[in-house]
């Protein structure tokens, strides 16, 4: 379902109901598209607002959300002019997807006004509008001129005018009833023309329903006022405030409005963001991979070469002996090869003289025998580097922005990326901790900083580490020794198996053993390390049961 005035209608409520007569105590700018407001008066609340294309709504929200070290320019102006703010009224335009908070605030000079923060959930023209009291608007997340073909002007200075929308309310009784006593719509289109902020989703569920009941008013007006919060699992996820009984899916319910819009957008508007944000480090971590590959099969072939320089040498040594049998101008010759007996021809530059040809195949097998040992030094680079970056690559699959944030730096100091001209970053991410269901707590590490940060300087030495077997993934370490209960041993190797390339295997080996026996590998980066007297568990990765754990942070 999309975020049509009837969500809209349960969020406002739910508004009302719980951050009203709150004040703005802190205001952050996600992204371009995204704003985190704290209000807080006997307790803090987080409300979130969206204008991203896909994913444009506002609600209450518990999760943790990112914020950015540097606050973008309209972040620093709705500061100015809105932290502090009391806010005084909450209200929705008719049924439309506009929701307007009033603030009781003080302009420039510290006398008391008010201000609107206006919330337009418009699909792709999403906007948030600030306005002083008589509705002449200081600014707007997107600006539209005068010229620019729009209806209305948005801009600093211009009066804010809400939308035209000449549709019934569908909570405007008199209305409804005078509609329905006329005609029943039979049609999806003939719905959204007459009735404003409703959704197709919401119209297939009145045909549905009153294709049974045949009782077209009261149908509509129950539907309208149900609060059956749920997200139905059918061809797509959908959400909805209705028990859509049209598709006869398997559903989740929801206690509040607050709790469906959590639990619908959070990960899918992260996962977006992360996969918009690793584009284009994945696709490089991808391309460094396959040169590596490529590289790695080069120096194959050429270690293969250069171990037939025993061949070049019997050739030089064959010349020698025979050189009375061919003169210059000849391009092979054929000898007995008395090493085995058996007639061989050998190419020759005709060129050259006899001896001439022989000191050059002598020299060949004298270069190819050096060539051996740096062919193998550049083999175990490569095999090294290539072992790095499939070990981005698998961090990249779970990281948080954050992380990837981490990652980019890590690649820029190394030198694979250009270095961005911008500030540098007040701090980095933190390795995530968890606490299993005894207690305990559990660090994870998302990336090498982090797993090098875990591993090599926060863990004791009589803590247990975890790792998969064979495979890149993050370093996990319990703070507890040996012995550990079972249930502790089963949440670090989940954690361990979950955030790993073997995330989507079964019986997944993950190794663990205290932290003094892991050792750096000399020359190698510091996330890279060997281990011994280690024990092994197998286990089938549940992302369920990864969700379940308690995180600290």
């Amino acid at each position: 379902m999309s975020f049509d005035g009837l969500i809209l209608r349960n969020v406002c409520e739910d508004l009302n109901a719980t951050i009203l007569h709150h004040r703005i105590t802190k205001i952050y700018q996600l992204s371009h598209y995204d704003l985190l407001i704290q209000v807080r008066k006997s307790k803090t609340q987080t409300v979130l607002m969206s204008t991203s294309p896909q994913y444009t709504r506002i609600h209450r929200t518990v999760n943790r959300y990112e914020t950015p070290d540097h606050p973008p320019m309209f972040c620093m102006f709705l500061r100015k002019y809105l932290e502090g703010g009391l806010i005084t009224s909450i209200t929705q335009k008719g049924n439309d997807r506009i929701l307007t908070i009033t603030l009781k605030t003080t302009n420039e000079l510290g006398d008391p006004t008010h201000r609107h923060l206006i919330f337009e959930a418009l699909g792709k023209d999403a906007n948030i509008i600030v306005t002083d009291e008589a509705y002449k608007i200081l600014d707007a997340l997107n600006h539209t001129g005068p010229f620019d073909g729009q209806k209305r002007t948005i801009t600093s200075s211009a009066v804010y005018t809400y939308p035209e929308d000449q549709r019934i309310n569908p909570y405007d009784d008199a209305k409804v009833n005078a509609f329905f006593a006329a005609k029943t719509p039979a049609t999806i289109d003939d719905f959204i023309q007459h009735f404003s902020g409703i959704s197709p989703l919401f119209v297939k569920e009145f045909l549905h329903r009153n294709s049974v009941k045949n009782e077209p008013l009261s149908v509509f007006k129950t539907m309208v006022h149900e609060k059956n919060f749920s997200i139905v699992e059918s061809k797509r996820t959908l959400y909805s405030h209705l028990e859509l009984t049209h598709l006869n899916a398997p559903s989740q319910s929801y206690a509040t409005i607050q709790a469906l819009l959590d639990a619908y957008f959070y990960e899918r508007d992260l996962a977006d963001k992360r996969k918009q944000k690793a584009k284009d480090i994945l696709q490089f971590v991808k391309r460094q991979i396959e040169k590596l590959k490529n590289k790695r099969e080069n120096l194959r072939k050429d270690l293969t070469n250069a171990h037939d320089h025993l061949r070049y040498q019997h050739y030089g040594e064959l010349l020698l002996a025979y050189q009375h049998t061919f003169q210059k101008g000849d391009r092979h010759v054929t000898v007995l090869n008395y090493y085995t007996d058996v007639e061989l021809t050998i190419p020759l530059d005709s060129k050259k003289t006899p001896i001439q040809n022989s000191t050059a195949y002598f020299k060949k097998a004298k270069k190819l025998k050096t060539s051996v040992r740096y062919i193998e030094r550049e083999q175990r680079k490569a095999n090294d580097e290539l072992a790095y970056f499939q070990l981005l690559e698998s961090q990249i699959d779970f990281a948080s922005l954050g992380d990837l944030e981490d990652i980019r730096e890590e690649l820029e100091n190394a030198g694979y990326l250009r270095k961005r001209p911008q500030k540098k970053r007040l701090k980095p991410s933190s390795y995530a901790i968890y606490e299993d269901a005894l207690g305990q707590r559990i660090m994870v590490g998302k990336n090498n900083r982090q797993n090098a940060q875990i591993t090599h300087r926060d863990a004791k030495h009589y803590h247990i580490w975890f790792h998969v077997q064979n495979s890149p993934g993050s370093h996990v370490v319990v703070e507890s020794g040996f012995p550990l209960e079972e249930t502790t041993v089963r949440t670090c190797a989940q954690l361990a198996a979950y955030y790993s390339k073997m995330r989507y295997a079964s019986s997944v080996p993950v190794d663990y053993t205290e932290v003094k026996n892991i050792k750096k590998i000399p020359g190698k980066k510091e996330c890279f390390v060997r281990y011994e007297q280690q024990k092994t568990i197998y286990i089938d990765p549940d992302e369920a049961f990864i969700k379940k754990i308690k995180v600290i942070r």
